[in-house]
């Protein structure tokens, strides 16, 4: 391995280690021992995903707000809110760990 390759390995070990990380987790887990709410916020993260890669720039406003609005009995549900917070989060965060790493190799 060379050295690029464990200072990658080294950092995957301390993000996970990172609160964000371990709340999500736990928030994963959590919400898994409800295997039919698991089984729906499931459908609804797949869904979320299409409607967002799959509609055009100028429909997604209306059509966002109108799949949360059919959708918002998964948010009623504690354990989906807060599984669904944690993954939010956990994204922000590799979001800007990425935007770090761009930003700082002038890569355009």
């Amino acid at each position: 391995m060379d050295g690029f390759d464990k200072l990658t390995e080294n950092y995957i070990k301390e993000l996970k280690k990172t609160q964000t990380y371990k709340t999500y987790r736990d928030k994963l887990n959590a919400l898994k021992k409800d295997e039919e709410m698991w089984n729906k916020v499931s459908e609804y993260r797949k869904k979320r995903e299409e409607l967002q890669n799959n509609t055009p720039s100028e429909e997604l406003y209306d059509k966002a707000d109108w799949f949360e609005r059919e959708h918002a009995y998964i948010y009623d549900n504690k354990q989906a809110k807060e599984f669904l917070e944690a993954e939010v989060a956990l994204c922000r965060l590799v979001q800007d760990i990425c935007f770090k790493l761009t930003q700082s190799l002038d890569f355009e």
